[in-house]
């Protein structure tokens, strides 16, 4: 096999390849963390790299003639044919994603709800300390059934059973404590109990569990005290799935082309990276984590678990599973104790996951007799709308564009995205910049983007249609490659040394985003015979949504016109909720209540629902009685 030097810049790192290598695999083998949204499909444009010596690119409209001449090719669809020198320009370097791992005020909500018995404590898995009598020859019971008859002796009737793993260790843990013992128990109603694990002496002092969340972009875990309820702290990291695309579509074709135990491996090393991270910080061994819970989505849970997700994108879209066996985690693959058990939030149908049943426990929509809305934003917008006596659920497509995706400088909520922004109605100037890690920026997130358009509306830089106005005279409003475009900054103070900008194509794609999001709730409300005004609540949860101005998001009508104080942030709703579920196997019951209840509503089948959509492809909407307060504003503009 003919190898090839590939020397990677800015890094300097060397390595060899074989002649032919596809050059983004052989970037990501290495290591490097490359943006590729579509997963190395060649469709999105994004792992644009600058190349010097022999390869080998194919014909893509996602580069200009110019950007050609530079040496740019796109990775995916480019071969390694000799030795290769390969630049990562700043912009496509994943940098530290800002991630939404839960808030000082959300922790103390919780610790004050466990503080006034809000929750009770009662995980699915207990310890209990034993004293037993040695055994001599009048009493020479077998170990494992003098541990029965203590327990017969505490009144449990119930059958005791144990695996191989802690039969092994029970003779030497009973010895080595003198006869007394620590055993961790699986309890659930008619069920047997099961002993998972054996230490001796007293070790009741620490339980320790995990609260995982499985995001399609990021991991977030939460080491947890099951004796208090307290969190002992937080670990979190990019999805290293990512690689095969920034969505769940792009990974089941992925796993289609036989990738599903890559994708797998993939989720897997990130869990148990963190898993590795945690045990440092809390100076503990993998072996003294004796429960987990995970929330994901559909998708996340059937590659988490190494599981065909591919009838998840086929009509009539069934996945294989919603509600999933409690399992030994370390079969799942998870780096704990090996009798850990793994519980997987339940699911409600492919595109309504497990995370936001978590999200629902979380927020206790199942027990508010008011009216909610609740709202993830994301890729998919996942809508639940309820109370205590009725929940309904959808899921509508909304691209990319929220995550940067579709936007020629968008990026994903990462160091050097500008996060939040304000245009001036006068000189049509940005007022104020904020970028995530400060510095200059790289490009623009989607609360930056929403920011952005609230700005170029109120100032009139863009109409109602999204349009820019190009007779405006200013030099930030121009045509580049006879495309309309507005400079947010300039080159001169940008971390790439290009202008950043939002286009005519980029304002499209976000206002396809947003008009699928609030079609999807307009026509959730009309079905169930609702109306925003009926509305109690407002709940938003995700990355996004936690950093997300309201008032912009009215404006240009991602989010429905009703009092700003009805609008509440959730934050991580899902690894919340599924830290609800280890913290009380009440209720991890009522989360599958929840997904048992809660009805799925198929927007794509609806036949108001291309209506609604088409009359929200305007800022904010065609119907501006809708919006009465953007209509104030903009009529105080004009």
């Amino acid at each position: 096999m003919s190898l090839c030097k590939l020397t990677i810049l800015p890094d300097n790192k060397v390595i060899q390849v074989p002649k032919g290598s596809v050059l983004l695999k052989a970037l990501t083998d290495a290591g490097i963390k490359i943006d590729s949204s579509c997963g190395g499909q060649g469709i999105c444009g994004r792992c644009r790299v600058i190349a010097e010596g022999h390869y080998n690119p194919e014909t893509t409209p996602y580069l200009t003639d110019q950007e050609i001449s530079q040496g740019y090719c796109l990775a995916c669809t480019t071969l390694v044919e000799g030795d290769l020198t390969v630049t990562i320009p700043a912009s496509v370097q994943l940098g530290k994603e800002k991630i939404l791992a839960g808030t000082r005020q959300e922790r103390e909500e919780f610790d004050q709800k466990l503080a006034i018995g809000h929750w009770q404590i009662d995980p699915r898995t207990r310890k209990i300390h034993l004293k037993l009598p040695p055994p001599n020859l009048n009493d020479n019971l077998s170990d494992l059934e003098r541990i029965r008859r203590e327990f017969r002796n505490r009144g449990i009737n119930r059958e005791i059973r144990c695996g191989l793993t802690v039969l092994r260790r029970l003779g030497s843990a009973l010895r080595q404590g003198n006869w007394e013992v620590t055993l961790t128990l699986v309890q659930a109603d008619d069920c047997p109990v099961q002993i998972i694990d054996v230490e001796p002496g007293n070790a009741t002092h620490r339980h320790l569990g995990l609260a995982v969340d499985i995001g399609t972009t990021t991991v977030v875990i939460h080491l947890v005290d099951l004796l208090s309820g307290q969190i002992v702290d937080t670990a979190s990291a990019v999805n290293a799935q990512r690689q095969a695309g920034d969505d769940v579509i792009s990974r089941i074709i992925f796993a289609q082309h036989g990738g599903l135990a890559e994708l797998n491996r993939l989720i897997l090393d990130t869990v148990n990276l963190l898993i590795d991270e945690l045990c440092r910080k809390a100076d503990i061994q993998p072996e003294q984590i004796e429960e987990a819970v995970a929330a994901g989505n559909t998708t996340m849970t059937h590659l988490l678990l190494g599981i065909d997700p591919a009838s998840i994108r086929r009509e009539p879209y069934i996945p294989a599973a919603t509600l999933f066996p409690v399992i030994p985690a370390v079969q799942a693959g998870f780096k704990v104790n090996p009798q850990a058990q793994l519980y997987c939030m339940p699911c409600v149908s492919s595109y309504i996951g497990g995370d936001i049943t978590a999200g629902v426990l979380r927020a206790e929509i199942h027990k508010n007799p008011g009216l909610t809305l609740f709202i993830d934003i994301g890729t998919n917008g996942e809508i639940v709308l309820g109370n205590q006596d009725w929940l309904v659920a959808a899921s509508c497509s909304a691209g990319p564009a929220f995550e940067g995706g579709g936007v020629k400088c968008g990026m994903r909520a990462a160091a050097g995205a500008i996060e939040q922004i304000r245009i001036g109605a006068k000189g049509y100037e940005p007022e104020f910049i904020k970028v995530i890690g400060g510095g200059q920026p790289l490009g623009i997130c989607g609360s930056g983007i929403i920011d952005a358009l609230a700005g170029m509306l109120l100032a009139g830089i863009i109409d109602r249609q999204g349009k820019i106005r190009t007779e405006i005279k200013s030099p930030r409003i121009r045509r580049h490659n006879g495309i309309a475009e507005y400079v947010l900054v300039w080159a001169s103070g940008s971390a790439t040394g290009k202008d950043i900008v939002l286009t005519e194509i980029d304002i499209d794609n976000v206002m396809r985003a947003k008009g699928a999001i609030y079609a999807g709730f307009r026509i959730l409300m009309r079905e169930m015979g609702q109306d925003f005004s009926q509305l109690d609540s407002f709940l938003i949860a995700g990355g996004l949504g936690n950093y997300l101005n309201i008032e912009s998001a009215v404006l240009i009508g991602l989010l429905p016109d009703i009092p700003y104080d009805k609008f509440k942030y959730l934050g991580n709703s899902s690894v919340m909720g599924a830290y609800l579920a280890l913290l009380s196997n009440k209720l991890r019951l009522e989360a599958e209540d929840i997904a048992g209840k809660m009805t799925n509503f198929e927007l794509s089948v609806s036949p108001g629902f291309m209506e609604e959509y088409l009359s929200a492809l305007f800022l904010p909407h065609t119907d501006l009685n809708q919006f009465p307060s953007a209509a104030q504003l903009l009529e105080a503009k004009k």
